[in-house]
């Protein structure tokens, strides 16, 4: 067995980031730091990963959609208080096709200046993704000080940064996967265009692809900032990022639970990977 390491590249040139943060700038916005919000309770971060399809039922508190997850809430009866869009890829307009007039929208800088086209007229909210781009540089040359949002590569992961700046610290992600279930990538039967693969945690196997498997390495990298920033956190399904939370000592994983077998295996099993390191190291 072999540790898996991936590298990940962004879908567009810093070139392409910095004309749409220029054309946002010029354009003029709400701003994120400004604008008025009060948050209290529990927020619900909602991806669409196959296991919304029953697990949308469970979404408790503000709602926050992340790109396709908008539409598939609302045809469910449920109107999410925000929906968070990112990508500086123009594929990402299609997400914001069908905006509606009790959604508050949270979108990236960095987006294309047709995401704002189609949210014309509706509420929208911008703040600025910090990634590997010069917005920074564009940002103070163009005397703006504003927060930069982390939250690692993917959207779900973004929105719940912008969940802990807006004050929630209880937080429940739903659709976040990290894997195929029965085929499917998406609850609402989504085009997916990545190579699948297959990952063995610790001898649960999964299919994935990379952009999914690349999110659970997310999780285990932002997780202990989190927890030391007072989190709450609850991973709801049954798919590969659920299962990796039940490794994370403080996340609440309501769908996925251990038995104490599972729990005697994994301790094997980190033994024999320890050994087998050990011999390689010999060897």
């Amino acid at each position: 067995m072999e540790e898996l390491v991936i590298n990940g590249i962004a879908n567009v040139g810093d070139n392409v980031v910095g004309s749409n943060v220029l054309a946002t700038i010029a354009r003029g916005y709400v701003r994120f730091n400004e604008f008025e919000n009060c948050a209290s309770g529990a927020a619900s971060i909602v991806g669409s990963g196959p296991s919304l399809a029953w697990t949308y039922q469970d979404i408790v508190g503000d709602v926050i959609a992340v790109n396709s997850a908008h539409d598939f809430l609302i045809s469910k009866g449920i109107i999410p208080k925000y929906a968070m869009y990112w990508d500086a890829h123009p594929v990402a307009v299609k997400f914001a096709q069908h905006p509606h007039k009790d959604v508050i929208y949270l979108v990236s800088s960095r987006c294309d200046p047709a995401m704002f086209e189609a949210l014309e007229g509706y509420k929208v909210v911008v703040f600025h993704a910090m990634a590997a781009d010069d917005l920074e540089q564009i940002l103070a040359s163009n005397k703006i000080m504003e927060p930069m949002i982390a939250g690692g590569s993917a959207g779900v992961t973004r929105a719940d940064f912008l969940a802990g700046f807006m004050g929630y610290t209880e937080r429940h992600w739903f659709g976040i996967d990290g894997c195929y279930q029965k085929g499917e990538s998406h609850a609402d039967k989504g085009t997916d265009t990545g190579t699948r693969i297959t990952l063995k945690v610790y001898g649960k196997e999964f299919e994935t692809s990379m952009w999914m498997a690349i999110q659970a390495g997310d999780l285990k990298a932002l997780w202990p900032d989190l927890k030391w920033g007072g989190v709450k956190l609850y991973i709801h399904g049954t798919g590969m990022i659920p299962y990796v939370a039940t490794f994370l000592k403080g996340i609440v994983t309501p769908d996925m639970r251990v038995s104490l077998t599972e729990k005697l295996w994994r301790k094997l099993e980190l033994c024999r990977m320890m050994l087998s390191r050990f011999e390689q190291q010999l060897s």
